[in-house]
């Protein structure tokens, strides 16, 4: 069976909203568009926000506001609009709209945070925008992408269906068999006009154990792949290697 490329998933706001698209240009050895742009620091994180509102560097998620410690946050889908304003919405909570550059719009998403933030965790201080790296999981700019058959042969084993937003990837791709993107470590693929080297697997952590619709976990994640596959994996790293345009339906080729 063709592979193709199925969704295209980004995250404006690190671990708070995904939105899908339709299309995106990708760049030589750069993370998609505005992917992790922007992340919400609280008050134990070991880096700060420069003059200019960008991070002081890199760190590890332990640093952010994260699905893992508050479950209720993979609930939220996110818009990234025209005019650089980012767009939330959550079942729990009337829509937001923010302009993340401005401090009245930092203050207004920590409000707007609160019930899915516990009062025990270290209090939100500032929403700053990447600096010469995204602020993804990893400091390599990697794209992520899982093979949907992956996905639905876990979700067979779980016993339910599980939503694909749970796992955060950029890239989903129909028609390889389950697990065939572990075989592509080291291979580059081209998908539509870009070209991607399959760099890692992704070894999942316990944000995935969250109910995408209501907020609550209902899965432990890491014990399922553990029982069912030996492993903590689910999607790899990619790295671009040829820059050029991606869009759902297009042809995925190993070279």
């Amino acid at each position: 069976m063709t592979a193709s490329l199925a969704h295209i998933y980004r995250h404006p706001i690190k671990s708070i909203g995904v939105e899908e698209l339709e299309n995106a240009s990708l760049e030589e050895g750069r993370v998609l568009p505005f992917d992790r742009e922007w992340a919400v620091l609280h008050e134990r994180s070991k880096i700060g926000a420069g003059p200019d509102g960008r991070a002081s560097g890199w760190g590890p998620k332990i640093n952010f506001v994260i699905g893992r410690s508050a479950p209720g946050l993979m609930g939220v889908t996110s818009r990234l609009l025209e005019d650089g304003r980012i767009g939330l919405d959550h079942a729990r909570r009337e829509p937001l709209e923010i302009d993340p550059a401005q401090e009245t719009g930092q203050h207004r998403l920590f409000d707007w945070l609160r019930p899915f933030w516990s009062e025990a965790a270290p209090r939100p201080t500032a929403l700053v925008r990447a600096g010469e790296r995204a602020l993804t999981d990893d400091p390599l700019p990697y794209v992520s992408l899982i093979g949907q058959a992956s996905l639905d042969d876990l979700s067979k084993r779980v016993g339910k269906e599980l939503d694909r937003r749970r796992f955060r990837a950029n890239l989903w791709v129909e028609g390889w068999e389950p697990f065939a993107e572990f075989d592509l470590v080291g291979k580059t693929l081209r998908i539509g006009d870009a070209e991607l080297q399959v760099r890692a697997c992704i070894e999942r952590c316990r944000a995935t154990d969250a109910n995408i619709e209501t907020g609550e976990r209902d899965v432990d994640m890491l014990a399922e792949l553990e029982r069912h596959y030996g492993h903590r994996d689910l999607g790899v790293f990619c790295l671009v290697t040829a820059p050029g345009r991606i869009g759902r339906g297009d042809k995925v080729e190993v070279l």
